[in-house]
């Protein structure tokens, strides 16, 4: 068995604080021991970098990798946006070679995900999704199969896929299995119903995007706004499947039903949505995708009431149809930017022991801590002297 140690400038432990000069002892691709050398030879010295657990990217949409730049404009309306997507999906449909072109997205998707320092992921995937991309590769991948359909005629066939991706998860060992509900917007209200007790049998996360736009909120309260002609120009409206009235809290109540869940976005989740999570972090947290968030313009992220409640809000980089690119290191430097008030220390364990939590994988990964795999992150640090370690290590970029 192959036992080492190495030595760092420092290294951050996430669930402890930051050690200086720090000892992490491996054996066998799990950590023995942390702040100590018990390999029984010399550490393997690193220099000056950090040392931390590898990143967890808790939401992608890998589908749209190939894509170079985001769709649309920034700042357009979400609806819009929405618009181009839906087109842009079923163009690639109806190209002869489809399945040939979504396997070299998602290829290409895990390839950066994984250079860039993450080892877990959560991936929203598609009916037809290219399963032949993920049965090689170390990334530790969540498949959340999403599940679209406003009518109630959606709800069986859906139900159906849901269970046959149970199956398929059940005889492979390359990737777990989730379900996605996709939106209220898009999502028959007993299909959500349905899902999460099925969650809860098959002890499988669910993930949702909810309180993403205005206008979702919108047509949840009215049943009118911009999603109304968007969703009848695809074929997609249900004037009577969304009560009126409804808001993210009536949602939030359904998911706790889950044996797991991922609010996705939530950028407009108000104090009785916040206090709701709050009181539930052990099976439900948000995943806050910064750049896309930005991409938008929506109004500002509630992050800091969020943080303060105690919700576990983890970090996703969503796709290329929004994002710049897939590299959640940069997210989390978004954050930073983004809200000088939060600690930095806070930002760092959204990327890594928060996103672990939200996937289910905190016992395997977010920290380093005996027993845990040794999926490390390095970042070479500047020369400076800063007085927050943190702060340091989110003013520098880790290795590809």
């Amino acid at each position: 068995m192959n036992t080492f140690a190495l030595k760092a400038r420092y290294l951050f432990p996430i669930d402890s604080p930051p050690i200086p000069n720090g000892l992490l002892t491996v054996s066998g691709g799990r950590i023995v021991a942390v702040g100590e050398n018990v390999s029984g030879g010399p550490p393997r010295d690193l220099g000056n970098v950090a040392i931390l657990p590898g990143l967890i990217n808790a939401h992608s949409h890998l589908e749209f990798s190939d894509l170079p730049f985001p769709l649309g404009q920034p700042n357009m309306a979400f609806t819009d946006w929405l618009a181009q997507v839906v087109t842009w999906r079923r163009q690639q449909m109806a190209e002869p070679e489809a399945a040939e072109l979504r396997l070299r997205a998602a290829r290409r998707g895990l390839d950066e995900v994984t250079r860039t320092s993450t080892i877990a992921v959560g991936e929203i995937a598609s009916p037809g999704w290219a399963e032949a991309a993920f049965q090689t590769g170390s990334l530790d991948v969540t498949i959340f199969l999403e599940l679209l359909g406003l009518s109630p005629l959606r709800v069986e066939p859906l139900l159906a896929a849901a269970a046959a991706h149970l199956t398929t998860a059940a005889a492979t060992t390359k990737w777990r299995a989730g379900f996605a509900p996709h939106a209220p917007y898009s999502v028959n209200p007993e299909l959500l119903a349905r899902t999460c007790p099925l969650s809860r049998q098959y002890q499988v996360p669910v993930a949702m995007h909810l309180a993403e736009s205005r206008e979702e909120l919108e047509l949840l309260q009215s049943g009118s706004g911009p999603f109304v002609p968007l969703l009848e120009a695809f074929e997609a409206w249900c004037p009577d499947a969304i009560p009126r009235g409804s808001r993210p809290l009536d949602y939030l109540r359904v998911l706790a039903q889950a044996h797991r869940a991922l609010v996705i976005h939530g950028n407009y989740l108000g104090p009785e949505d916040i206090t709701f999570l709050a009181a539930r972090t052990a099976r439900m947290s948000v995943v806050y995708c910064p750049r896309t968030h930005a991409y938008f313009g929506h109004d500002p992220y509630p992050l800091p009431e969020m943080l303060a409640a105690g919700v576990n809000v983890a970090v996703g980089t969503d796709s290329r149809a929004s994002s710049p690119d897939l590299n959640l290191w940069e997210d989390l430097r978004c954050v930073r930017r983004t809200f000088r008030g939060v600690a930095p220390a806070d930002i760092v364990r959204m990327g890594t022991l928060c996103g672990a939590a939200a996937l289910g994988l905190e016992q395997i990964y977010g920290s380093l801590t005996p027993g845990k795999a040794a999926s490390l992150t390095i970042v070479p640090l500047a020369d400076d002297t800063a007085d927050d370690p943190y702060e340091l290590v989110l003013e520098s970029s880790p290795n590809p």
